[in-house]
């Protein structure tokens, strides 16, 4: 017996709390439980600037994890003997098995008193870079909260927690929870349900989509599902142009053996000499994007009309297409998240740069053949249903194109790779993938190279967090926001975002637009290195 193997007989291992036999067991659905999800944990912060009926907030949502099915999002987790996930749904709630881990906190005095929470941003009608966004955390996070999966399958606590901290003039309202309950819409769907418990209008509550099914378990095995959505959004321009062939464009990128070590080799390394990051904030004034989003449609009239998107809804006059994600995501991979990268100056200008926009999947998989999921309004689904959007370039190409033709690759790409026929075929490559690996497949560069950066953008607005509806729980309305008090009252006039990730995963890179508020600022976070955020500022300076 080795020295590691002895030292280990000696550890105590952490042992799950016995299973209660009135429990309602379910397995997680297939999207729910995979590695990235059981990485990261988040918290969710929402500043009010009124004085709001905790008592009110809290038991409105507590009264919604007791309607049937809604009764799942308070169970308990557990690791099964097969390694998989499972959810523990308590027969009742009580006190000593809540539905929901609440923790509150009182201070006798105004916000902007409070050492910390005065310093929570607020826009002042600039370009603001706020460092070291977790400073915050302490204020708005309970520091007893669960963060790791360990955390969930180790003790009986609930799979939410929420933290409400009273000021005089302010009330912050937090969520924490591990990636595998939700994704962003989720999360819109819920506090939704929650608007319409607090309203009293508890006939209006939509029923829980997918209790104890998992109603994606289909994707990647229908064969020839219908290419065009019933209807459309602006944003959601994704059917119009790709054929539905059924093939994954990305087939040929993935990364097999030395190319995917060189990936891994390249992440590793960046991790062990860099290890620390910094989360930080950015809010965009909507006149400097208005300015920004007026540059890059101007871009696209030199630009070989083959290669962009067109809005043919004016037959008669068909224009270059662009939504605000398109022009936010290329303007911040390109100023914020890469040219500000301490290594970009020595780096190979061959260097491939990945952008992988989130995607949520819920319109597509409701309004196409053959329908997964209700349309919205149905019912609430409640879990994760997204994908990963990938746009190539190299660093060159990043840094010398305009800016207008970065956007417009983005939305070529999401058009490409969104159509039903392609999130069939590339669900149907990756659940083959699994199988054989147990792993997600990787994607690199031209060929499958594996000298590349990888930038996640996940773009929360649609989710309209900033609309959050509490004005049924106000006591006293204070009116310090964005847009003024009209605008604001019940409302979020700060949200920002939190994520935690175990050692075994890493967050740097990645960026996330938590969304526009009420006077049309856009708030977009990232993690990087502290060297990165300093090239920021100065860049931010001369604009």
């Amino acid at each position: 017996m080795s020295f590691l193997s002895i030292f280990n007989s000696f550890r105590t291992k952490d042992v799950a709390p016995a299973r209660v036999p009135t429990d309602t067991v379910i397995p997680l659905h297939y999207r729910d439980d995979n590695t990235v999800n059981r990485s990261i944990g988040l918290d969710f912060l929402m500043q009010f600037d009124d004085v709001l009926d905790v008592d009110k907030v809290i038991g409105a949502l507590e009264r919604l994890l007791e309607k049937p099915g809604w009764r799942k999002l308070g169970a308990r987790m557990r690791l099964n003997e097969q390694g998989k996930l499972e959810y523990h749904v308590p027969a009742q709630f009580t006190p000593s098995r809540p539905a929901i881990n609440l923790t509150r906190a009182t201070h006798d005095m105004s916000i902007s008193d409070h050492a910390i929470g005065s310093q929570l941003p607020r826009p002042n009608g600039s370009l603001q870079v706020i460092r070291d966004s977790s400073k915050f955390v302490p204020l708005f996070c309970s520091p007893d909260r669960p963060r790791l999966l360990k955390h969930y399958i180790y003790t009986d606590c609930a799979q939410l927690s929420v933290h409400v901290v009273s000021f005089s003039d302010a009330t912050l309202v937090s969520l924490s929870w591990l990636h595998t309950l939700l994704d962003a819409m989720g999360r819109r769907a819920l506090f939704l349900a929650w608007t319409v418990m607090l309203e009293g209008r508890e006939a209006d509550v939509p029923d829980f989509y997918g209790y104890d099914f998992d109603p994606l378990a289909p994707l990647g095995t229908a064969t020839t599902p219908s290419s065009k959505p019933e209807d459309e959004t602006e944003d959601d321009h994704v059917d119009d142009s790709a054929p539905p062939t059924g093939d994954f464009v990305l087939r040929k990128r993935q990364l097999t053996g030395w190319r995917k070590l060189q990936f891994v080799f390249n992440f590793m390394w960046e991790l062990f000499m860099h290890p620390a990051v910094e989360s930080a904030v950015v809010i965009i004034p909507p006149t400097f994007f208005a300015s920004v989003r007026a540059a890059a449609l101007a871009d696209l009239r030199a630009a070989d009309p083959a290669t962009l998107v067109t809005d043919t809804s004016d037959p008669t006059n068909p224009q270059p297409f662009l939504s605000d994600g398109d022009v936010l995501a290329a303007w911040w991979i390109r100023n914020i998240v890469v040219a500000a990268q301490p290594w970009v100056a020595t780096a190979s200008r061959t260097r491939t740069i990945c952008v992988m926009n989130v995607l949520g999947m819920r319109d597509v998989l409701a309004r196409t053949a053959p329908a997964l999921l209700p349309l919205q309004g149905g019912a609430a689904y409640i879990a994760n249903c997204v994908t990963a959007m990938h746009s190539y370039f190299s660093l060159h190409e990043l840094l010398a194109l305009p800016l207008g033709r970065i956007a417009a690759r983005l939305r070529a790409d999401l058009v490409e790779q969104s159509t039903r026929p392609h999130i069939e075929a590339r669900e149907a490559f990756a659940k083959r993938a699994v199988q054989a690996t147990g792993r997600e497949p990787l994607f690199g560069g031209p060929s499958g190279s594996g000298d590349m950066v990888i930038s996640a953008f996940s773009n929360w607005t649609k989710g309209r967090f900033f609309e959050t509806d509490f004005r049924a729980a106000v006591l006293k309305p204070c009116g310090r926001g964005s847009g003024g008090s009209a605008a604001t009252t019940g409302r979020p006039t700060c949200v920002l975002a939190n994520g935690t990730g175990n050692r075994m995963f890493s967050a740097r890179g990645s960026s996330c637009c938590v969304g526009r508020d009420a006077g049309g600022n856009w708030w977009v976070g990232a993690q990087l290195r502290s060297k990165a955020w300093a090239n920021v500022e100065k860049m931010l300076e001369g604009l």
